[in-house]
């Protein structure tokens, strides 16, 4: 029988004091998975180099800490990163036939990182809760949700695994500053563009990954900040008070032979892709620019074949009139357009 697990890696007294802010969902994760028939598991680090003070064992820094909802017996030491280093852990998997887990914990950077990276080359299922992993240092989540991903994790937030609802709003003052993109992960593994050769388009190889960094997260956060008081209209999707994805539609109308208007923006983060937020986004673009007159909706769109492919499932099509302009200034776009009407 395939079972599954949920893990909660170290989150002990001596842990990062950032475990206050995901402690409620942990709890809740934990309660989920015993609701879903999971195995919880919690692993304890016990640190065994000389000249270090912390997660020392028979110490009250290495206990978990009493905030943490307990539910089970399956407490497991561990003395090095990886949490399969742990031969009663290892040993436990075995004698369930757990090959699915749930991984929730600290710290990301280190033992989170290292135990998922072995459970992936080990060839199992390996699921990391956004939400509900944490750090000694913040800035470096969005960079690791990317390699959890990257090393073949899936990355989901608590809701999404639990089947909750967002809510999709018009953005304003009141819900995005220039700090609303800050947990925001815009990471893409490229391997094939859209290249036109010969007056045809045709797939060509081109390998990178792209990714934003936290001044070019607060960057465009604050370029959206500045647009939606002045010329654009902006629509957000919220999981929480956390914005998940967002739109921005220009007000300018142009074109000769239809009313163009541009979608400026359309982004999701990376760990909230494929579950139809898109979609939803495009859609309410979509009316706005209805509402401002337009014949159809333009979009200067990655060349990517994943990207390419998600705007033909949205039912874009290349545009019939270019704007210039905007081809000038993203050359290796794809220029498409969304027929309204």
């Amino acid at each position: 029988m395939n079972r599954k697990a949920l893990v909660v890696i170290d989150i002990q007294n001596d842990i990062t004091k950032h475990y206050r802010d995901i402690i409620d969902r942990l709890n809740a994760a934990i309660e989920w998975a015993a609701e879903s028939g999971m195995e919880i598991v919690y692993i304890q680090h016990n640190n065994l180099s000389p000249g270090t003070r912390t997660f020392k064992p028979n110490t009250k820094g290495a206990e978990l800490v009493p905030e943490l909802k307990i539910v089970s017996e399956h407490i497991f030491v561990k003395t090095k990163a990886n949490a399969l280093t742990s031969e009663e852990f290892s040993e436990f998997i075995r004698s369930k036939d757990i090959r699915e887990f749930y991984i929730t914990g600290a710290d990301a950077t280190a033992c989170v990182k290292s135990t998922c990276f072995n459970m992936t080359k080990a060839g199992y299922a390996v699921h990391v809760i956004s939400d509900c992993v944490t750090s000694y240092d913040l800035k470096k989540m969005p960079e690791m949700l990317a390699y959890y991903m990257k090393n073949g994790c899936e990355v989901r937030n608590l809701a999404t695994y639990m089947g909750m609802n967002y809510q999709y709003r018009r953005l304003d003052k009141n819900n995005f500053t220039g700090h609303s993109l800050d947990d925001f992960v815009r990471h893409q593994t490229v391997t094939e563009c859209w290249r036109k050769i010969d007056n045809d388009w045709k797939l060509v190889p081109n390998a990178y990954e792209e990714n934003w960094s936290q001044v070019g997260c607060w960057e465009i956060a604050e370029d959206v900040v500045h647009h939606i008081n002045l010329d654009q209209t902006g629509f957000g999707a919220f999981d929480g008070e956390r914005i998940i994805g967002f739109a921005t539609v220009s007000h300018r109308i142009f074109g000769a032979a239809a009313r163009y208007v541009q979608l400026v923006c359309f982004q999701i983060s990376a760990e909230y892709r494929r579950q139809g937020i898109g979609r939803k986004l495009f859609s309410l673009a979509c009316e706005e620019a209805r509402r401002l007159g337009a014949d159809k909706l333009y979009i200067s769109a990655h060349s990517s074949k994943e990207s390419q492919a998600a705007y033909r499932a949205l039912g874009c099509t290349p545009a019939e009139e270019v704007n210039e302009g905007l081809a000038a200034a993203e050359p290796f776009d794809v220029q498409m357009e969304y027929r309204l009407f």
